[in-house]
């Protein structure tokens, strides 16, 4: 077989986000209770001071990516004993593109900045004057392409399968394919196409109300006119110009047996190596560098601002004073510079599945357990059933950055789950006509017979954990913070099922007394993924059971029970907090990801 394609892939559409702005009130204004030391969000509230806020215009975008393959693809019986399949797929795709270049496509971070403003020498930071560079590159502007990334001219994806007869009743199969993941996009909206204006709340004191919470007026939608001051004093990202395809190799062998009994046995193993991969989450490049960490609580000291009165500064030209550590950021005219799609990440996994199947005679089922190892750096992952902290160091994701490691965040995924048992046995009772028993007996027959009992049975172990911490004291403006591992102290505290069935109030899954607080200017040392501690495990149990009733002449009735999750065992929802240091919920198990038990009859007449 052979064959071609070409597509234009694309998606047009206009996000109207929160048309009443956002803002957020967390109590850091108003005195805490001097019972409870708790601080109270509703106090702030009624004062009118937010401690955040934004406001986004969005403009309408029309996005495509294009995209061409070719294949050949061939069967080849060799012998009687032997087969192979082979073939190879070519496929070519460009960057996302925007049909009238509403587009970012990168950011220069050499390029000294129209704002023409020096950052004046720190004595207590050590660093000397600098001037302000960096910003964004538009689609077609001063020689800039016109798509996102930099996709590989080909790529291409082998791919080749076994079958090879040893003897009649045992076979082993074989495979090996390269596989390249399509380009990833969105109707999302570019920087100057896009305005987001944030309100720039000082930390200490409040200096700005809910009356007028942009003094300086909204950013306006500006296409790409403002250039390198696009964005200034707000949040900006860009697809990382480096994003090149993800891809993965997959493999797999299995040796399958004819038994006995209508039994059949397989023991395979399976592989998948992935490279380049996307890391799901954001690489914040204008994160401050962690050799400041020992100045501690002087990073958040107010210093004066350079920015302040120039009109081109946004909102930070409103302010007099500004924070040492925004000062201290690579390009201090940004908050934060989130460099999206970055794919440094890679996976590895292996897996040994064994598996008996029974063909039907008065019974029938399947056996099959696997063991599994999945391991990545995907720093940005999360689940249903769990979570994981944020990035501890973005710097270990920026290419030329004396901090670049991307493995320093590799271990075990948060998406494996290494143990999986599951059997479907399913038996016709031996009563009735055409069974062993009651066979001629009308009555019999009529109550007996032509029963069948079947069920689903899963056991599947828990997804890994990793923890926050509740107070990032690192005042890095970017960088996430985990606390600190104790010694000799077990993560979990045991079966969560039992307690709470013997204490509702029961639910901490997490042992506090396995972390401690990571003092300020240091970073937690907890990883990523905490080494063995799993969710709760998950395991159900369904049923289903038929009896059919025969009336002659093709009329047939059947009546079905079905019964979900037999033993009513839950299944977990992820805890309702990670974050070490939140004391109402650490470590909580507080909902429930499955149905609980859940009965259904149905009646079905044919004729």
């Amino acid at each position: 077989k052979v064959g071609a394609d070409y597509r234009i892939l694309g998606v047009k559409a206009e996000n109207f986000g929160q048309s009443s702005g956002s803002f957020t009130f967390n109590g850091q204004f108003t005195a805490a209770n001097p019972t409870t030391n708790v601080r109270n969000a509703i106090a702030d509230l009624m004062l009118g001071v937010p401690s955040a806020g934004s406001f986004t215009q969005n403009s309408q975008v029309n996005n495509f990516v294009k995209y061409y393959s070719g294949y050949f693809q061939d069967d080849w019986r060799v012998s009687d004993k032997l087969t192979l399949n082979y073939g190879v797929r070519l496929e070519k795709e460009t960057g996302l593109a925007e049909a009238d270049n509403k587009l970012v496509v990168g950011f220069d971070k050499a390029a000294v900045s129209p704002l023409s403003v020096t950052i004046p020498a720190d004595p207590v930071a050590g660093t000397p004057a600098r001037q302000v560079t960096g910003g964004l590159i538009y689609a077609g502007q001063n020689g800039a392409k016109e798509t996102t990334g930099n996709p590989p001219a080909i790529k291409f994806s082998p791919r080749i399968g076994m079958a090879y007869s040893m003897s009649p009743k045992t076979v082993v199969r074989g495979g090996y394919g390269l596989f390249w993941a399509p380009w990833a996009y969105g109707a999302n909206n570019s920087v100057g196409y896009s305005a987001t204006t944030n309100m720039a709340q000082p930390t200490n004191i409040p200096a700005i109300n809910i009356v007028d919470p942009f003094p300086s007026g909204l950013i306006p939608v500006s296409g790409n006119s403002r250039g390198l001051l696009s964005g200034v004093s707000s949040d900006i990202s860009f697809v990382d110009p480096n994003k090149t395809a993800p891809y993965v190799h997959q493999y797999s062998i299995d040796v399958q047996r004819e038994l006995a009994g209508n039994l059949s046995g397989s023991v395979a193993y399976i592989g998948s190596t992935g490279r380049r991969l996307t890391v799901n989450g954001n690489v914040n490049i204008n994160q401050v560098d962690p050799k400041y960490l020992p100045l501690g609580s002087a990073l958040t000291q107010l210093v004066p601002n350079p920015f302040f009165g120039n009109p081109n500064a946004g909102t930070f030209a409103s302010r007099a004073t500004i924070e040492r550590n925004q000062l201290l950021r690579p390009f201090p005219q940004f908050l934060n510079v989130n460099q999206a799609e970055t794919n440094l990440g890679k996976s590895q996994y292996h897996a040994g599945v064994i598996q008996i199947r029974k063909r039907m005679t008065w019974w029938s089922g399947s056996f099959s357990y696997t063991y599994s190892r999945l391991q990545d750096n995907q720093f940005g992952q999360g689940n249903y059933y769990t979570s994981a902290p944020g990035l501890l160091n973005h710097y270990s994701f920026i290419e030329g950055s004396s901090y670049f490691n991307p493995d320093v965040e590799y271990g075990r995924s948060l998406i494996d789950s290494p143990h999986k048992l599951a059997m479907t046995p399913t038996v016709q009772l031996p009563f009735g006509e055409g069974r062993r028993f009651f066979n001629e007996n009308k009555v019999a027959n009529a109550i007996l017979g032509n029963w069948t009992i079947s069920a689903v049975i899963q056991m599947q172990s828990g997804f890994p954990i990793g923890v926050s911490q509740n107070t990032n004291n690192t005042n890095l403006l970017g960088a996430a913070q985990r606390p600190n591992i104790v010694p000799g102290v077990e993560f979990v505290l045991g079966d969560i099922t039992d307690r709470l069935r013997a204490n509702p109030n029961d639910d901490r899954y997490l042992n506090e007394a396995a972390f401690s607080t990571a003092p300020a200017g240091t970073f937690g040392n907890a990883p990523r993924i905490l080494p063995g501690a799993y969710s709760p495990w998950r395991n159900s149990t369904d049923v289903a059971i038929n009896k059919d009733i025969r009336f002659g002449g093709g009329k047939r009735a059947t009546l079905r029970l079905e019964i979900i999750n037999l033993f009513d065992n839950p299944w977990y929802a992820a805890m309702t907090s990670v974050a070490y240091g939140n004391t109402t919920s650490f470590g909580k198990v507080e909902s429930q990801g499955n149905y609980s038990r859940t009965m259904q009859i149905t009646g079905r007449f044919s004729f």
